[in-house]
């Protein structure tokens, strides 16, 4: 099946009623402004499925399906995505051409890559001759070669609004494309364009065939923001499956069998300059179950080299989670307090690298180890709530016999029966398939589950998802992607800040589009969007609250645990309780404030 264009994706969505498409198949009723009728997707006597001409939508409130024309077609008809639009355009009397020659679609994809290439060259050149040329030294005094700034396409984007505009205009680009790709933006009065990376060091994405999808920049000036610049997501560029440096090291992987993952470029840079060359990096956005099974193509063995500070380490052991649960063997790099693997090779040498790597740990005897390391005699109620954490990640492991030994480390460790370890983690299997089994509507979902910081990231999303655009800028002014602790809840509002900020505004259908093939999202946007928050702005300023609130009470009681620690020195434990009196100075004045309000 061809590709779709976006316009004519919109044109079929906008011109079918999902009302008359989903009454074809469903006895609706009138029920207020929606409709109502059994659910076509699970078997109940009470009607809970409301479809909301409104906002053109459809949900479950038994089941929890929900969507909008496209999603219904894709899951009642099983069909593509492709087929859906096809099958509602035939609906509404639409025409999509229905055989489109396949070197036509090769051929839009060619002129994307080629557009980009276009670009790296451009930004490649501004580093090796020129005006620009002074810029190499950046990467230079960085201590990389020639021969890795090269074989990595690492180039410069210049203080200018039109340089790389003339270049596209040059080899007869089209600037919607460019625009699309993140490489331009529009001028808002004019039907002009400029060039969004300027004066910036850039890193280019390839994927797995060495065509390249998308950019990042990285500032060179303190004042700039954000510190790394990436280009949006595109047909041809999805960040939550690209693995930055994996096209490179791909023959390597599979020649060691094994590969080192870490988070930013300059680690990864810095391993292959010392020549370790199985080695990918995350690209800064958080490591997804994509990623894993991208992996999982070339070896299943994983070294997760992330910072060593607290953030490093809990992403570390999240993507070590994420890997295991996709059947791989992941291991943890323990790098010291403060240190990446670049700063690290730096002072100590790729000997003392490897000399880590070698003494990598199992995820879950990292996690003992970094729990004794904190607590130097725990409380029976610490030790408590570390085993029931660690059994709560056990029980989503597919490979029982790792989980097993897991288990008997856990015994050993802690001195418990193992028997008594057993029955907890059939426990936690228990309560998920009873969850899946017997998800309960969605009014009493809200009151038994949707509680504490799950709520307020909830109603965050809600209310940006349906807020007008001048209140739903002051929210993402006032929350950050630091404050979802929820990873599903930080993935769509990373989308919305995308969005907003490349296109000033948010459509809601077209995010459905965007997350077809995630049916836990589409649900979620589509619960969220439907629900009624009151009023708005107090409900808005009850999240915020509950979200910073938490935040500084967690980093309240981090610190608290770094001032235990013996291992810290006495300056350091200094910095701590001075660090901790702002801390819990700035939760007061946040619940005085929040009081007044």
């Amino acid at each position: 099946m061809s590709r779709i264009a976006e316009d004519k994706i919109d044109e079929v969505r906008t011109s079918v009623n999902i009302v008359h498409y989903i009454q074809q198949f469903v006895n609706l009723k009138k029920a207020g402004q929606n409709f109502k009728g059994l659910c076509p997707f699970h078997s109940e006597k009470t009607p809970s499925f409301i479809v909301s001409p409104e906002k053109q939508i459809f949900r479950c409130f038994g089941c929890g399906k929900g969507g909008n024309i496209y999603t219904f077609i894709k899951d009642y008809e099983k069909l593509t995505f492709v087929e859906s639009v096809h099958k509602a355009a035939e609906f509404a009397g639409i025409h999509i051409p229905q055989s489109v020659e396949s070197e036509e679609q090769t051929g839009y994809f060619q002129k994307l890559y080629q557009i980009n290439e276009t670009a790296c060259t451009f930004f490649e050149k501004n580093l090796w001759s020129g005006p620009y040329k002074k810029h190499l030294q950046y990467f230079l005094d960085r201590s990389l070669s020639e021969q890795t700034i090269k074989k990595y396409q690492l180039g410069f984007a210049p203080d200018s609004f039109d340089k790389l505009l003339a270049q596209l205009n040059l080899n007869s680009h089209s600037m919607e494309e460019a625009e699309n790709l993140g490489l331009v933006r529009k001028r808002d009065k004019s039907n002009g364009y400029y060039d969004k990376f300027r004066y910036r060091v850039m890193f280019p994405f390839h994927n797995v065939s060495g065509k390249i999808i998308g950019f990042g920049g990285r500032k060179l000036q303190e004042e700039q923001q954000p510190k790394y610049l990436n280009s949006p997501e595109s047909v041809i560029y999805k960040k939550g499956e690209l693995l930055y440096g994996l096209h490179q090291a791909i023959q390597s992987i599979r020649e060691h069998n094994s590969v080192i993952l870490v988070e930013g470029y300059f680690d990864l840079l810095r391993l292959v300059e010392v020549g370790i060359k199985n080695v990918v990096a995350s690209s800064g956005t958080a490591f997804s179950e994509n990623q894993a099974r991208l992996i999982n193509r070339y070896t299943k063995n994983v070294h997760v080299a992330f910072d060593g500070d607290q953030a490093g380490i809990k992403a570390a052991i999240k993507a070590s989670n994420i890997l295991e649960k996709e059947n791989l063997n992941a291991y943890v790099v323990a790098l010291p307090a403060k240190e990446d693997p670049d700063t690290y090779i730096l002072d100590k040498g790729v000997e003392a690298f490897d000399k880590l790597l070698k003494q990598s740990k199992s995820s879950i005897e990292f996690q003992i180890e970094q729990f004794y390391a904190i607590n130097k005699s725990p409380a029976i109620e610490e030790i408590d709530a570390f085993i029931q954490d660690v059994l709560n990640q056990l029980a989503d492991l597919p490979n029982q016999i790792k989980t097993g030994l897991y288990l008997h480390q856990l015994s050993d460790m802690f001195k418990i029966n193992e028997n008594i370890l057993v029955n907890q983690l059939n426990r936690f299997r228990q309560a998920r398939i009873n969850q899946k089994q017997h998800q309960e509507p969605a009014e009493t979902e809200t009151q038994n589950l949707h509680r504490g910081m799950y709520k307020a990231e909830a109603g965050i999303i809600g209310l940006l998802l349906t807020v007008e655009r001048d209140q739903g800028k002051s929210i993402l002014e006032d929350i950050t992607i630091e404050c979802f602790e929820n990873e599903l809840f930080a993935q769509i509002y990373e989308h919305i800040l995308h969005e907003i900020e490349e296109t000033g505004k948010l459509e809601f259908n077209k995010m459905l589009d965007h997350f077809h093939d995630n049916e836990d999202i589409v649900k979620t946007i589509t619960e969220l969007s439907i629900a009624e928050y009151g009023d708005k702005q107090k409900f808005a300023d009850d999240c915020i609250f509950q979200l910073k609130r938490y935040q500084m009470e967690k980093r309240t009681r981090e610190i608290e645990l770094l001032i235990k620690s013996d291992s810290q020195s006495a300056d350091s434990i200094e910095h701590y309780y001075r660090e901790l009196i702002e801390t819990k100075k700035q939760l007061q004045d946040l619940i005085k404030q929040h009081r007044t309000l």
